[in-house]
């Protein structure tokens, strides 16, 4: 193969014929003039043809100059369309999967109807929720990497994260309450139906209101069936607005007493600090937040 002239003098060449001055050219390229003259004056020994008439004001190239220049020009373009990269696409993270602890209640009322508008945002972070009453211990044995907690936040070495505080208050169904007003604070003309994890007691000592002296309805450990029971009209529940809001939507329950309690527990975020997901973790805590807003 011919051995071809260097690039640079190429370059130099073409900048020269383009701009019509050496000195021009030289700025353009960050040389010296007397770099690029040089350059010029090995192409032209190299063709043994004088490529610029040599002016006082300047250059002029000749028109074998312009004629070497286009082709140059045009080769110079091949070259830099083959070394122009592409932006490069963002690598796609790695895939990550997430063991997520819940509660029952929280997973089947709040957390499963929502978690589809996380997957859509993090395909790469495949989130498997178990269900249990009992609290994830994440330790290395459990496999669990982070829980969704309703509590106190005050679990010892565990990074715990409030997103949310919750409203408590009584609900029943619209046929349960019938076509009349309810009184704003009277519920002893009710059932009020039980679950453990919403004792009435502490509900109206932080309402400030006297226990009532009502008719005491079946207590159900399982969430679902607690509030199954209320919409079938057997009675008041009291209820967390979260685990509620569907049925609050639809208005298969209503809300008629105007008080609500703040619970002194909260929904927390919880999990090691030394995972090794955090990034999976810090993705789902934000999208949490949000979701709870």
């Amino acid at each position: 193969m011919t051995r071809l002239p260097s690039l640079q003098i190429l370059l130099s060449f073409e900048a020269s014929v383009r701009l019509r001055s050496f000195t021009r050219a030289a700025e353009e390229l960050a040389l010296t003039q007397g770099a690029v003259s040089q350059h010029v004056r090995a192409l032209e020994a190299r063709l043994d043809t004088r490529l610029f008439h040599r002016e006082r004001l300047g250059v002029v190239p000749t028109g074998e100059a312009q004629h070497l220049a286009l082709q140059v020009r045009q080769g110079l373009g091949v070259l830099e369309r083959a070394f122009r990269l592409e932006p490069r696409q963002a690598k796609s993270p790695d895939p990550v999967r997430l063991r997520l602890s819940t509660l029952p209640s929280v997973a089947r009322r709040w957390l499963a109807p929502r978690l589809q508008n996380f997957q859509r945002q993090h395909s790469n972070i495949d989130v498997q929720v178990e269900m249990g009453a009992d609290l994830a211990s994440l330790d290395h044995h459990d496999g669990v990497d982070v829980a969704l907690r309703y509590g106190p936040g005050n679990w010892p070495s565990l990074r715990c994260d409030k997103l949310a505080e919750e409203s408590i208050f009584p609900v029943a169904s619209p046929t349960y309450l019938g076509p009349g007003p309810a009184d704003d604070v009277d519920l002893s003309a009710y059932t009020l139906l039980r679950h453990p994890a919403q004792p009435w007691e502490l509900w109206f000592q932080a309402a400030g209101l006297p226990l009532a002296e009502s008719a005491e309805g079946p207590q159900f450990d399982d969430f679902d069936a607690y509030i199954d029971a209320a919409v079938a009209g057997q009675g008041v529940a009291l209820v967390r607005r979260a685990l509620v809001s569907e049925e609050l939507e639809n208005g298969q329950l209503v809300c008629p007493w105007k008080i609500e309690t703040r619970d002194v527990h909260a929904y927390y975020l919880v999990w090691r600090p030394d995972s090794a997901k955090l990034a999976a973790i810090e993705a789902l805590r934000l999208w949490l937040l949000s979701e709870f807003a």
